[in-house]
């Protein structure tokens, strides 16, 4: 039995009314490439300027002329902005840089009424990490050692005949545990609804920082009492903090870490952090004792030469060429962070760092560790005060050390992010390649915690084998 079929005027007509509505709303709404176009050129000239690994992106063959080309093909064939979107996320994807990322607007919300600003912890950016106890913790036969209320977890466990402590690290800073921020909300006599800029906020950070410093040196001494022979320090899925993973460096081995090499790209952000410290460090000469005038002097004037250095021009246009330049528009800080400084600042919980540990080391990293947990992988492994285990690390290398605000793009309104500072590793890496493991274990990305935990326990005595003691 055949199926009926309409009548050939009928179908007609509904045909040219299907096209002429879709045809109305396509013209109506129509995309345009060329905003989208316009976006990806602003955005390449920001880089330009802004991007303070773009030089080391080409030195390692990144093929920066075809990577714009093909953003601009993907663009000019989309269909819709969601395609556009895709075509720039793709090509800031494609350095690799945990750093350098896009944001785009949100659709419009209504304007919250008016009301009590949120806590004090909420403002200063505190909140609960929840951290899943990576890959070590959850290891069979593994005993808790210090404190069961510590933030940073650790156990010991025996490993091929030896006791090995563990000390698990899900961030590098106090601000996964709110109740450090009230612990040191209290001690200031802070309120809720108290405020607290600069000089309130900068004293604050010191305190919890502390707090954090002097939990991670009473875990190891915890870990050294229960008679472990080696320490596992599990940093996988880490994705960074502060200055904190200096102070650990600093606690897990007597051998002199190498000094980080690294600064900043050339404007006037860069321009005024060189000058505030500059100012800082003509301050304290007015009050330093003789014996610390020279070095006082000497950073002064460091940074003065830095301070010119932002005022000269590098053109790295040709770069997106494919062309070489002979310039570059890095200016290196004569001291990386201030915790360096043979001058520390009073109170400063990461230049009071102390060996605490005198055993052999590992670390433990994965495709999540990035940032300041590179940092620390890094530094150890540079010095050979630790055997790093587990899959490379993210490649996130240094993040930002001015107040350089984001780029905005003019047409989308994407708010791009990059990174305006560079950290070299020993051997004159960027540390933005991450760090190679030493022992390589083959995690996978969709892998379980207990897949995790059994690849890590499969190669654990091999890396015992091989760890340096770390004095």
């Amino acid at each position: 039995m055949s199926r009926p079929r309409l009548g050939r005027g009928l179908a007609g007509l509904g045909l040219v009314l299907a096209l002429a509505l879709f045809g109305g709303a396509r013209a109506q709404g129509a995309f345009s490439p060329a905003p989208w176009l316009q976006d990806l050129d602003q955005l390449r000239d920001a880089m330009t300027t802004g991007y303070s690994n773009l030089e080391w992106q080409a030195q390692r063959g990144l093929d920066l002329p075809a990577l714009y080309a093909r953003a601009r093909q993907r663009i000019a064939a989309a269909h819709d902005d969601y395609e556009a979107r895709r075509a720039i996320e793709r090509f800031l994807t494609a350095f690799g840089d945990g750093h350098l990322e896009v944001r785009w607007p949100a659709a419009a919300a209504p304007s919250p009424a008016a009301g009590p600003p949120p806590p004090l912890c909420d403002r200063l950016g505190y909140f609960d990490l929840r951290d899943e106890g990576g890959a070590a913790l959850p290891m069979a036969g593994v005993t808790p050692v210090g404190s069961a209320d510590a933030h940073l977890k650790a156990g010991l466990v025996t490993v091929a005949g030896r006791r090995v402590g563990i000390l698990r690290v899900g961030m590098f800073s106090p601000h996964g545990f709110p109740d450090i921020c009230a612990t040191v909300a209290s001690r200031l006599k802070l309120t809720p609804a108290s405020p607290c800029h600069d000089p309130c906020q900068d004293a604050f950070d010191r305190a919890a920082d502390a707090l954090f410093v002097d939990e991670m040196a009473a875990q190891l001494r915890a870990l050294a009492a229960a008679r472990a022979d080696a320490l596992l320090v599990d940093i996988s899925g880490n994705g960074g903090g502060g200055d904190s993973s200096l102070a650990l460096a600093r606690m897990v081995t007597a051998r002199p870490l190498t000094r980080p090499r690294g600064g900043a790209v050339r404007g006037a952000a860069w321009a005024a952090t060189l000058a505030s410290r500059q100012a800082e460090a003509e301050a304290a000469l007015k009050v330093a004792s003789p014996r610390d005038r020279p070095a006082l002097q000497r950073f002064a004037a460091a940074l003065a030469e830095a301070r010119a250095e932002t005022s000269k021009s590098c053109d790295r246009a040709p770069l997106w060429l494919g062309r070489p330049i002979a310039c570059t528009a890095l200016v290196p800080e004569p001291l990386l962070d201030g915790s360096w400084s043979s001058v520390p600042p009073p109170g400063d919980p990461v230049a009071a760092a102390r060996p605490v540990w005198t055993g052999p080391v590992i670390v433990l990293v994965d495709g999540d560790s990035a940032s300041s947990s590179e940092w620390f992988a890094a530094m150890l492994q540079d010095a050979r005060a630790a055997l790093i285990v587990g899959a490379p690390t993210v490649g996130a290398g240094c993040g930002h050390m001015t107040d350089a605000p984001p780029v905005k793009l003019i047409h989308s309104g994407g708010t791009v992010s990059m990174p305006d500072c560079y950290r070299l590793r020993a051997n004159g890496d960027n540390e933005a390649g991450g760090v190679e493991p030493d022992l390589l274990v083959a995690f996978r990305e969709h892998d379980s915690q207990r897949q995790r935990t059994a690849r890590l326990a499969r190669v654990l005595p091999l890396a015992l084998a091989r760890a340096p003691v770390a004095r």
